[in-house]
């Protein structure tokens, strides 16, 4: 039989672990959001200087 300790004990790990459960996956979030970020700027990026080589060869013509 378990006791009122051992009960509390079980319910406070339990409740640290779905905090840092949700922490995680917070950072989670973030890094997936951060990624998103710098994929896109990487994109704008490569399709400025895809433009910018684009106006050299008009330039030389």
């Amino acid at each position: 039989m378990k006791t009122l300790n051992s009960i509390a004990i079980e319910y406070l790990l339990r409740n640290d672990s779905q905090k840092n459960n949700n922490k995680s996956e917070d950072i989670t979030r973030e890094v997936i959001r951060i990624n998103a970020e710098q994929k896109i700027k990487a994109q704008r990026s490569l399709l400025f200087q895809m433009y910018d080589l684009e106006e050299q060869e008009s330039f030389f013509v």
